[in-house]
């Protein structure tokens, strides 16, 4: 969930997940939204108030999960094109890519620009967006539904993979929007901080243990 929508609290996390015992390469489907100069200069200039650099270029070092909290894809990518104020700034949140229930990856953002997805981490992270309705449960709860669908997780698991191969990023720079605040490198000059709880460290850790294996979750769900 990107930065200025605040969810409720986590529950635990399952004890097995429900990923393919050899998740998918990634389908990803192009449906970048548009970003031309004025959104590129709004995000140089909210890059120096923020970090302290006049910048729009991204030179990723951490993966940032998130949750929607809506299972519309369309509505998601308008959201994110609309380009409305967050926070009373400009630009408006995006994300890098969407991943859909059936495990379709959308790309809607290069991994180049930057992107408002995580306050105090947009400088150094790529954000993937991962469909989910929260419902009125808890964050944790959203979390769950995402590990036991064998189709979004192992394309998730997929991108974040590729992403890794790509841009040398270490399993303990993939982290979830609730964990940024601690995770090395945060940093804000106005001294904003994140108030999301979507993919708590425990949740993560489940999607770190799987990132490198081939052999989990074969029982189609979770106790």
């Amino acid at each position: 969930m990107p930065s200025g929508t605040t969810a409720t609290a986590p529950t635990a996390t399952p004890t097995s997940v429900a990923a393919p015992a050899s998740p998918p390469s990634a389908h990803i489907v192009d449906r970048y939204i548009p970003y031309g100069p004025t959104r590129l200069a709004e995000m140089a200039a909210y890059s120096l108030r923020h970090y302290g650099t006049r910048t729009s270029r991204l030179t990723p070092s951490a993966v940032v999960l998130h949750v929607t909290g809506t299972t519309s894809v369309s509505s998601t990518i308008a959201g994110f094109a609309a380009d409305g104020p967050d926070l009373g700034e400009l630009p408006g949140k995006c994300a890098h890519y969407l991943v859909g229930q059936d495990g379709t990856v959308f790309a809607l953002v290069p991994t180049d620009v930057r992107c408002r997805h995580a306050v105090g981490f947009d400088d150094q992270s790529i954000g993937i967006e991962i469909m989910q309705a929260s419902e009125g449960r808890s964050s944790g709860w959203a979390d769950q539904q995402i590990l036991a669908r064998p189709a979004q997780l192992g394309a998730a698991l997929a991108l974040v993979r590729m992403l890794q191969a790509r841009y040398g990023i270490p399993d303990d720079r993939v982290v979830g929007h609730a964990m940024v605040n601690s995770t090395t490198g945060f940093h804000d000059l106005l001294g904003w901080r994140n108030d999301h709880t979507d993919w708590q460290e425990v949740d993560v850790d489940v999607f770190r243990s799987l990132l490198h294996s081939r052999h989990v979750g074969q029982d189609g769900g979770h106790e």
